[in-house]
């Protein structure tokens, strides 16, 4: 009889940085202000790597359109290659895996090797052994009422962890459906241990029954607050409820003080 996962696992789980966006505009202002985005993520990867994270997860929105420099693609995955764990990532709505897709056209060996891309829409399952894990996602194609970012979620694995990745809104209104809706019957019918949630720009716990689910909010100070982001950090005991922490991720990375935490607790 399966007992549950025997190891540990910590990860680190991010989304919705938009990179890349170009609402700033042009000139100076707009290169700065994009330069901050990319200095919040590069500080996603250092909070991964100073944690000793065995994963890391990136739920959507990653890039903030399709519209994406080969220099601003270099960039990302440069800073995901410096992570050294496996990075794990689904394509959001904002760059969604369409007809316009900058994922569609990639090169295998432009990617970086420790990223494993999820762009299969029906949903894909990847497993590691080695941290007894097991991880699903699906890549979105269009962000409507008719896409449901758990359809086809498979059972969970006993002997596992199973983490679920799902880029879309939570509700709880069966009449009025936002567009890519995720329900708290999905969350708790999962039994999945975690699933990942991204779209929402705040920390949000909508924990259901025994699986917690989390949106992380955005690193990116821009669309957080005037001068942090947030991640959250994961800790899996075998026979312990998970711990979840709020990271605060500040763009002062030298500042030994720049990434707090905060312990979330089920009410």
């Amino acid at each position: 009889m399966a007992l549950g996962p025997r190891k540990s696992l910590k990860f680190v789980h991010t989304s919705d940085v938009h990179l890349e966006t170009d609402t700033f505009g042009s000139g100076t202002a707009g290169d700065r202000l994009r330069d901050t985005v990319r200095q919040a993520f590069n500080n996603v990867i250092e909070v991964a790597n100073r944690r000793d994270a065995d994963l890391l997860l990136i739920v959507g929105d990653l890039f903030d359109s399709s519209r994406v420099s080969e220099e601003g693609l270099a960039f990302a995955f440069g800073t995901i290659s410096k992570a050294r764990m496996p990075v794990v990532m689904i394509p959001g709505n904002h760059d969604a895996h369409d007809e316009r897709s900058i994922y569609a056209g990639l090169a295998p060996a432009t990617l970086p090797k420790n990223l494993h891309l999820i762009l299969e829409p029906e949903g894909r399952t990847l497993d590691f052994p080695e941290l007894e894990t097991r991880i699903w996602g699906r890549a979105m194609v269009e962000h409507s009422p008719e896409y449901r970012p758990l359809a086809g979620l498979p059972e969970p694995d006993p002997a596992l962890w199973n983490i679920a990745l799902a880029h879309g809104f939570y509700t709880d209104d069966d009449e009025n459906m936002r567009s890519s809706p995720i329900t708290p019957e999905e969350i708790e019918g999962s039994r999945y241990h975690y699933i990942a949630l991204g779209h929402v720009h705040i920390f949000n716990d909508v924990s259901q029954g025994d699986t917690r689910a989390l949106y992380c909010g955005t690193p990116a100070p821009l669309y957080a607050s005037d001068n942090a982001g947030w991640v959250a950090a994961v800790g899996c005991t075998p026979g312990q409820p998970l711990t979840i922490e709020k990271v605060i991720v500040k763009l002062d990375s030298s500042n030994t003080d720049s990434m707090k935490t905060e312990s979330m607790k089920r009410g």
